[in-house]
């Protein structure tokens, strides 16, 4: 029967291995480590929905080879500086919002972001490398939950402040100091949507 057994060193570095290889790489990291918690070859086939063939050949390949039989390229050795450079770009861009940095927007998004630390560190980093960076660091991707402050106006504070904007806007007409641009669902509201964005965990 074909089991692998770790040593605690080796556990770990096939922990680590998983956090920065590719999810094809990853999973065959995976079934070396179910291996080793005592699950049998059909038992991690059935778990993981492969072929019993593929996952006794990923074990062997790893038993033989040690990590450079899952993936030669890898280095457990070598600080990744280039993901440590990302982290530290993303923290400091995250502090303001997008309008401060001289985008048309409120929240930042994942190309907002990738955009701005591919032109800061002169990278052609991914997406996908931004999305693990922010999730290293702690942040979820989530939708931030409405609390009015003490100090928040009324509904009908919102609505005369809202009805001055717009007499303000006429004037403007009037005196043909202005062109209106219409935006398909463009509204006022007293309730503005919220939209999901990057917020540290707590």
């Amino acid at each position: 029967m074909l089991k692998i057994r770790l040593s605690n060193e080796q556990r770990l570095e096939l922990k680590k291995f998983r956090k920065q290889a590719s999810s094809k790489d990853s999973e065959k990291a995976l079934m070396t480590l179910l291996s080793n918690n005592g699950k049998s070859v059909p038992e991690i086939a059935l778990l993981l929905k492969r072929n019993q063939h593929t996952i006794r050949d990923w074990l062997k390949r790893y038993k033989t080879q040690g990590i450079k039989g899952l993936n030669r390229n890898f280095s457990p050795g070598r600080p990744n500086t280039i993901r440590k450079k990302i982290k530290q770009q993303i923290g400091k861009i995250i502090k303001n919002s997008p309008i401060k940095n001289g985008y048309q927007d409120f929240t930042w998004s994942i190309p907002l972001i990738t955009f701005e630390v591919n032109k800061r560190l002169s990278l052609n980093a991914s997406s996908k490398t931004v999305t693990r960076a922010l999730k290293d660091m702690g942040y979820v991707y989530k939708r931030p939950s409405k609390i009015t402050p003490g100090h928040a106006p009324g509904k009908e504070e919102k609505q005369k402040t809202v009805k001055k904007m717009v007499q303000e806007v006429l004037k403007t007409i009037d005196r043909k100091e202005s062109v209106i641009y219409a935006l398909d669902e463009s509204h006022f509201s007293t309730e503005p949507y919220l939209v999901q964005g990057w917020f540290k965990k707590r």
